[in-house]
């Protein structure tokens, strides 16, 4: 045979084999995919599907409140949203709004008009869609046939099962991050950045990728992202008002992105702002053994951090703005945003499906097919269940994946170019440490100033808040696995109060051994219990929220809140007459104190800008205190009348103030960046107050401050 005949027969057989070869890789995944799907379904979907858990009811109850015609204004209040879910009846247990933007109730809206679980399946259903869509996109800019895409879609196990279990949003931010890399990738730029503004405002993280679009000059797209987030939160006003918005702005949202918020030690959430708090930040119940207790080394170790990953960006991607956008850069991008994040959720991660398949696309067409299998490998490890146990040894397996994800990005395209102007990159790279070192270190300053004066807590809650001293002890309330307790605390002991129903908040005397609890169901009850004997029957005296008890409990106050419009009233506690109004809704009473004579002292207007009032019992005049200056909440009046705490708001925070009334002598007792609030009188010398420092925004433990001698008579 000749040498041309051999070729040709072995160059046949050899296709045969390739044939052969691609029939199975085919049929391969095809099986794989089935399997996936399968269990997608049974673990994802239908789990979701029959459960009404976190964190759909969040985004229902808020969008409810909407519709019922009740302002938003006071939604990343803990207690008083847990307050409206409880009216509504939407789910039994904790709901919480902060720290999600106001626009993210926007997709509820036309769902509010079917029950909370009718509702979740509705949009279980639409994520269906979503995710269907987004993959049809994913195919339509890359070469990879459609079940490639899937498999790898449902690959990202984890992240995309408890989207759907939680009824998330972040298949809509993957769809949204899709549709704008498709739209850059046909030359509609400007539409590329109104859908990234979307996702922005339904979920903060996506912003960052207005920096990709400003270091790759795509102008067009700057203006859609900058145009198209105006237009968004023009809508946003006009439809849930102005208040929400700056109550968000000015308190939420310093707080939640700085990672302050729910669970900030947890390894697991993945993120290196829990990493580092966890290692460097010492808080006496959620973080009592850090590695090293250092603020310095906190704001060095994140500054680095946030540096590094910005500028390997930086340096490793072109900054010319091309026709197209580079696929690699894109892919890069989206890991970044997690590895930025202040915390990241196990639903976060769903945007990897970008990633992985943009990313593999590019890598396989670059014939980098090491790279490729590297990054799937990444991808798995990111989002696949890992072992209890492995967790327990390597608890940052998942964030060590997505950096290494993000590393992988970065050294693909740093091989395609020379970096230029080595000095300006390092002078630049210093100038953004020092910064976010400085900023980081003015956030840290006076975190631990109330640490030593926390009272004892049970420590099952995430939050402790409104203290009030009893004869019988210190009662405060406490959110538990499913909902808000009493908890009783005498001396170190403490001990729950059996009451039925969420318990928002509590109103007492030091004089006396009964207490009075506001009790959640359809609507707000005030109760009377005799604390002791423990046990004792209680009483419903009238519906109303957030009581409050004279020094000499004589009098008790009350808000009662009506389609979001709320008025005071005032009952004498040994008196059978009903309740007298103090304060019509007009004033929008917040927060109360009374004297015991029987004035009101009440924290009225907007939650933005409350300011002071007194009603008086005997002549019923209602005065202005326009010599405390605002924003004010939280009034106590002291036990002999002559001093009034409160907390004052300064640059975001709230901060615990004691005023001598007599003289206007006022001193500040505490100057953390986070919140002191609904402080009480334990006597004459001592305050009670619910602080969040170290915790999350809203998060409280409850602390005792004795007054400094220049605040006392």
């Amino acid at each position: 045979m000749s040498s041309e005949a051999n070729w040709r027969n072995f160059d046949f057989r050899h296709f045969r084999l390739h044939s052969r070869n691609r029939r199975f890789l085919t049929a391969g995944e095809w099986i794989l995919l089935a399997v996936l799907l399968a269990l997608f379904v049974r673990y994802g979907f239908l789990r979701g599907w029959h459960t009404l858990n976190t964190d759909f009811p969040n985004y229902y109850v808020a969008a409810s409140i909407h519709r019922l015609g009740i302002p938003l204004d006071r939604a990343y209040e803990w207690t008083w949203f847990q307050r409206q879910n409880d009216h509504l009846g939407a789910r039994e247990g904790i709901v919480a709004f902060a720290p999600n933007p106001p626009l993210c109730v926007l997709p509820i809206l036309p769902l509010t008009t079917l029950p909370a679980l009718a509702a979740k399946r509705v949009w279980l259903i639409l994520n269906l869609g979503f995710l269907a869509l987004a993959l049809w996109v994913l195919c339509r800019v890359t070469t990879l046939r459609w079940v490639r895409v899937a498999g790898i879609a449902l690959l990202c196990v984890v992240p995309l099962y408890t989207n759907f279990w939680y009824g998330q949003y972040y298949v809509l931010v993957l769809l949204l991050i899709s549709g704008a890399y498709c739209a850059s990738y046909l030359g509609h730029r400007f539409t590329s950045g109104m859908l990234l503004a979307i996702a922005a405002m339904l979920k903060l993280f996506p912003a960052v990728f207005l920096v990709l679009l400003i270091w790759k000059r795509d102008w067009r797209s700057v203006a859609g992202f900058i145009l198209g987030a105006a237009g968004l939160a023009a809508i946003s006003v006009s439809i849930f008002g102005w208040e929400v918005h700056r109550v968000f702005l000015i308190q939420v949202l310093p707080q939640s992105s700085r990672g302050e918020w729910l669970a900030p030690y947890i390894l697991d959430r993945n993120s290196f702002f829990t990493l580092w708090s966890h290692l460097f930040l010492f808080e006496p119940e959620l973080n009592p053994s850090p590695l090293l207790n250092s603020p310095v080394f906190y704001a060095l170790a994140q500054a680095v951090t946030t540096t590094a990953l910005l500028f390997g960006f930086f340096l490793s991607s072109g900054q010319s703005n091309l026709k197209r956008p580079v696929a690699l850069e894109w892919a890069a991008f989206v890991p970044l945003l997690l590895l930025l994040s202040s915390t990241t959720g196990s639903y976060h991660p769903s945007v990897l499906i970008f990633t992985a398949v943009v990313g593999f696309d590019a890598l396989l067409k670059t014939a980098d097919t090491k790279k490729a299998l590297v990054l799937l490998a990444l991808y798995m490890i990111a989002c696949v269940p890992v072992p209890a146990a492995l967790l327990k040894f390597f608890p940052l397996t998942r964030l060590l994946a997505t950096l290494a994800l993000y590393i992988l990005f970065v050294h693909a395209l740093s091989g395609r170019r020379s970096v230029q102007g080595a000095g300006k990159w390092a002078v630049a790279a210093l100038i953004v440490f020092a910064l976010l070192t400085t900023s980081n270190l003015r956030a840290l300053r006076n975190r631990s100033e109330d640490f030593a004066r926390r009272l004892p807590s049970q420590g099952t809650g995430d939050r402790a808040a409104n203290p009030v001293a009893t004869a019988a002890g210190i009662v405060f309330t406490d959110m538990q696995r499913k909902g808000y307790g009493a908890v009783l605390l005498q001396g170190r002991e403490i001990r729950n109060l059996p009451l039925v129903g969420d318990v928002l908040s509590i109103g007492g005397a030091s004089s006396s051994p009964v207490a009075y609890f506001e009790l959640t169901g359809h609507q707000s009850s005030i109760v009377r219990v005799a604390i002791e004997p423990l046990g004792s029957t209680s009483e419903v005296l009238t519906e109303g929220q957030d009581p409050v008890v004279a020094p000499n409990g004589k009098w008790l106050a009350f808000i009662r809140e009506e389609q979001g419009r709320s008025s005071a009233w005032l009952l004498a506690t040994g008196s059978q007459d009903a309740p007298q109004m103090v304060l019509q809704s007009a004033y929008h009473p917040l927060d109360l104190t009374v004297t015991s004579e029987g004035d009101l002292i009440a924290a009225v207007g907007r939650v933005s800008e409350p300011h002071l009032v007194v009603a008086r019992r005997a002549t019923q005049l209602i005065e202005t205190l326009p010599w405390i200056r605002g924003p004010v909440r939280y009034p106590s009046i002291s036990p002999d009348g002559k001093r009034l705490a409160f907390s004052r708001r300064e640059l975001g925070h709230w901060h615990l103030m004691v005023r001598e009334l007599a003289t206007g002598v006022e001193d500040q007792l505490t100057h953390a960046s986070c919140d002191a609030i609904s402080a009480s009188w334990e006597n004459a010398q001592t305050l009670l107050y619910a602080a969040d420092c170290g915790r999350g925004v809203g998060l409280s433990a409850v602390a005792r401050v004795v007054l400094p001698a220049s605040a006392l008579p």
